[in-house]
Formats: C-alpha cells, structure tokens, sequence
C-alpha cells in the first residue's frame, strides 16, 4: 500500500504504533540524504541527534505527542470519523547529513481494512530557506528584531529548540537570542550558573549556524596552567622547547572555519588575553616555535558562571577583552526558574538513560517530589538525579546550604555515619579513612559553591591545582 507513497513529489514516510518507521520514499530520500534501507525499523520517538549514531528522523516528534496524536483516531470508525490530515503539527530543529534543516511536518491517521488504526502517514515540508531569511535577512529589507520573531512563532511554541529542551517563557526568551546567535558571525558570550547547560548552549549555536559542517572545539580555561596557555592555543613546531618532538595543531588551528568554546572564560590569564586579542582583531598568531601567521576563521563563544563586568572592574580582565567578547550575550536561567521545564526534563533524561530498549515511567509521586527540590546543582544535578534513579531505584538528593530539602534517603543512627564520616573501629587503615573525610569534605565544597572550583579552593584554604589534584585522586 505505502508504495504509492514514491508517486508522490512531498516527501512522506510512514510510521507504526509501534513508533517504527515502516516506508520513507523517494524525496524523503532526496531531501534528507538518506536511503530507505537505513531507515526504514528505526524508532522514530526522541534520542540526542548529536550522538551521530544513525539517521535522525526522531528529531522530528517527540513520542508523547505521536502518542497524542494517535490517541485522536484509537477506536474510531474511519467511515464514520472525518480525518484531519494537518490536525496535528509541528516545527523543530533537526539536522541530517551534516546540515541543518528546518522542517513542517503534518500527520494523517492509516487504518486497515477493518477500520482498525495502524499507523500514520507523514508528510515533510523544507522551511530552511524561510527560516534562513528570518534569522539573517538580506540588506534590502532588515527587520526589527521584534518582526523578525513575529514571524517565527514556532520557536516560541517548541518544547526544543536543537539540543535544548523546555518551553518555559524564560526558556523562549532564550531561543530568540540563540536564533538570532546562529544567524551571525559574531562572538557569543554565555552566562549561566554551573549546571545550566551553557557548554550545550554553545554546541547548539554552532549546530544551527553556517559553521555547523566545521569543528566545535570546547575548552575548559580553567584547567590549563598558565605555563602552557599559549602552545595549548597557539600550537607548536617541532623543537620548540624539551619534549615538542612533533608539530602540533592548538585550538585556533583546530576550529579552524567552526567555533571555538571557551568554557570559564574570565579564567585567562592578563598576557593570554593579550594574545587572544590580536587574533580576535584579525592580526593572526604565530605558533610558538615558528614565524609563520597563522589567521584561522574562527568563532569564538565563551562561558562564565562568573559576573564579567565585575572582573573588568577588579582588572582580571582587559576592558577591550571584554568588549571583542561580549557581542552577544546570552543569559541562561537557574533550574529553579524555569518550573515548567522540569517535566520535559525529566522526560528527556529517562528517554536518555532507561536501560533497554523502551523509555522507563516513574510515578507521579516521584514528579512531584523533583518539583518540590530547589535544584542547586540545576539541569546537570536533574540528569544525575534521574539516571542514579533509574539505575538504582532510589530517589536521592545530595543537597547543600539552607533551604534544601533534606536527602529521603533512610536516616542513620550513627550521628557521624550521617555526615559521611566512617565509623570508629571499624578495622580500616588510617588513611583511608582520612582520604573518605577528605573526599566528603571537598564534595560538599563544591556543591556549595555550585562546583566552582576557584571558589572551593578559596573556601578550603588551597590552591586550584592543589583542589584539581585531590579531586583526581579522589575520583570527584
């Protein structure tokens, strides 16, 4: 039956109740890049489309909603029941062949001969080159950035926006941003608290703009040592220095024509911001060890939990800096500020992490105890959460500071035992009992301080490298 589907000129494929893709014709083909063979048994509900594992046509609906849409046609006669073939409908980011695509799909209910409801039948729609004008419209007829959005209303109306997930008014405040971030060459700068997602922000903009076919190179600026800032960034020749028995590509040659991520930016050092700023002002970098400029079309998109005006004013960061960074900045809000996301969250991470082959179901006791959490730690605390859930069973909170809900997790008689602190007697050697209080100690530190790690070394009284030390020696 679904053969006819490879006579129609719209690309359309079909799917089962099952979620199962079981056809995908000829300009399906066509407009994703993928064939038939490859598609055709996949499951078609919800994964992360950065995994890169197999085709992505579960970008396209979210399995709750295709559920919902089934539900409208279960039980019905078709005879008797007028079909709706654009009833249900929906807008979302998805990238194939290493493209981004916008795509407007509409569903239409497949019955058998018995009237009995098998499937549906849907039909794509390619918005990219719309959309493209909306987010980066030609000089002839520039739109105030209201309009722009007027006309874009499915952003506001999606429960994801690339790897983004939540429908929040807070959160569609934040896709404007990023809609327009994709749109543009310029640097991005991302603010956040530990945990909100900002290096997932990041990745998002990248996937979504004119660079997405090019490297995301990620960079965590906290932890590398001043010493070898400049050959981590800038490369090496061979000979160099002692042990540079090769040449080496830094950063800047790695996102060559893609974008650079500089998570904890205000932890650069004054003479690496020098550096960075002639590149970022197009005067290019000479490997060290070589005479050669190098001039890399880069993009630069920094993260910080950290206020970056306050660290002008302290003078631990450069003012033109700060100004070549901060284009566009991009506020994302605490956990606690977006209740309404906390569901789809939810959802999202057991989708993510259920062992098996189907999407694990908690109770809505089990709902209503998240949404009763302040989630300190945020969306990474949520994902830890749930998949220690799902894993073991048990829903266990580590909170910190005031306010917190206390861990439901059975009280022990032992005073100390509660505290993390291994009982006396108990035959083990010394030091590791030590090594369990330090551990406990630092984590509870860090959890504090929102996992900041300057900030927990300034509150236990120790260096940086000292706290990076510890944390790998005791697996944190």
């Amino acid at each position: 039956m679904f053969q006819l589907l490879d006579c129609s000129p719209l690309p359309q494929f079909a799917v089962g109740l099952d979620n199962k893709i079981t056809y995908w014709n000829k300009a399906c083909e066509a407009l994703t890049g993928f064939k038939a063979i490859e598609m055709i048994g996949t499951d078609r509900h919800w994964e992360p489309f950065y995994t890169h594992k197999r085709p992505l046509v579960a970008d396209l609906i979210l399995k709750n909603d295709l559920n919902s849409f089934f539900s409208l046609y279960q039980d019905k006669n078709p005879g008797q029941s007028r079909i709706i073939p654009n009833a249900w409908e929906a807008f979302d980011w998805f990238k194939m062949g290493g493209q981004p695509l916008h795509l407007h799909f509409m569903a239409a209910p497949v019955f058998n001969e018995k009237g009995k409801l098998i499937g549906a039948v849907e039909t794509l729609h390619d918005l990219s080159g719309q959309m493209l004008a909306m987010l980066a419209p030609s000089q002839s007829r520039i739109l105030p950035p209201g309009d722009q959005i007027k006309q874009a209303p499915f952003i506001r109306n999606n429960i994801r926006f690339g790897l983004l997930v939540g429908n929040s008014p807070v959160m569609q405040r934040v896709y404007d941003v990023l809609a327009k971030a994709a749109g543009s060459n310029a640097n991005v700068i991302i603010y956040g608290e530990s945990g909100t997602g900002k290096e997932v922000v990041a990745h998002t903009i990248h996937d979504l703009s004119k660079r997405a076919g090019k490297n995301f190179v990620a960079v965590n600026c906290g932890a590398i040592p001043e010493t070898l800032a400049e050959s981590e960034f800038f490369g090496y020749r061979k000979g160099a220095f002692t042990g540079a028995n090769t040449d080496r590509e830094g950063y800047l040659d790695q996102a060559d024509g893609g974008t650079l991520f500089l998570d904890e930016i205000g932890e650069i050092s004054l003479a690496m911001q020098v550096k960075l700023l002639r590149v970022l002002e197009g005067n290019g970098f000479c490997p060290v060890g070589s005479r050669e400029t190098r001039k890399p079309d880069v993009r630069i998109i920094g993260a910080t939990s950290r206020d970056m005006e306050e660290l002008v004013r302290a003078g631990k960061i450069r003012r033109d800096f700060f100004y070549r960074i901060h284009v566009i900045p991009v506020q994302l809000p605490p956990l606690r500020d977006r209740g309404e996301d906390l569901r789809p969250l939810t959802d999202h991470f057991i989708r993510k992490f259920s062992p098996g082959s189907g999407p694990g179901i908690i109770p809505e006791e089990i709902y209503q105890r998240l949404e009763q959490y302040p989630w300190p730690g945020n969306v990474r605390e949520l994902q830890n959460v749930i998949q220690r859930y799902l894993t073991l069973g048990e829903l266990v909170f580590t909170p910190t500071g005031p306010g917190v809900i206390p861990d439901p997790s059975p009280p022990h008689s032992d005073p100390e035992i509660a505290r993390g602190v291994p009982a006396r007697g108990n035959g083990g050697a010394l030091q590791d009992n030590l090594n369990t209080i330090e551990r406990e100690l630092i984590r509870q530190a860090l959890h504090t301080n929102q996992w900041h790690r300057q900030n927990t070394a300034a509150m236990l009284g120790i260096s940086r490298k000292t706290l990076f030390r510890k944390m790998r020696q005791l697996n944190l």
